[in-house]
């Protein structure tokens, strides 16, 4: 998330500061209202899917959705069901160990209002948590950790 709040919705169709141009916030009107997103399943980068996919399911919770390879090179684990939304899924590629930097970025994680229960469970197994709990202006408590193979996970709530 970094030092720099994240925008709020606009209303209107109104100039936004943070976007390239200018325009509106709407989505472009050329892709139509057939096209419907449900979520996203960021490929994480691992230097062994088989221990990052136990990683996910006995250190921080994650149901395994299912491995593939032999030996196991890629990994799907899953949190959560349809009754709030889309479940969280992340897929775990096996690539050589020069080759697995971690993502650059985060994976932010919704997980509903009880953000410091989850983070004193985490702290419990030991997971290296690298921003303890906080609540943001912009409407949401979170804390961050770092996956053993460096990714950055944060998981946030609404206030």
């Amino acid at each position: 998330m970094g030092s720099q709040p994240a925008a709020g919705p606009r209303q209107g169709g109104h100039d936004s500061p943070g976007v390239e141009g200018g325009g509106s916030m709407a989505p472009a009107a050329d892709l139509g209202t057939l096209h419907e997103f449900h979520g996203i399943q960021p490929v994480l980068p691992v230097t062994d899917a088989a221990r990052a996919a136990r990683y996910f399911r006995d250190v921080l919770g994650f149901e395994l959705d299912f491995i593939a390879g032999e030996p196991p090179s890629y990994a799907r684990v899953k949190k959560g069901d349809r009754t709030y939304g889309d479940p969280v899924y992340i897929r775990l590629w096996q690539c050589g160990r020069r080759d697995a930097q971690p993502w650059r970025g985060e994976i932010v994680i919704h997980v509903g209002r009880d953000v410091d229960g989850l983070h004193d469970a985490y702290v419990k197994r030991g997971v290296n948590v690298i921003e303890p709990p906080v609540s943001q202006p912009w409407g949401l408590r979170e804390f961050a950790i770092r996956e053993p193979d460096g990714h950055i996970l944060r998981f946030c709530g609404y206030l």
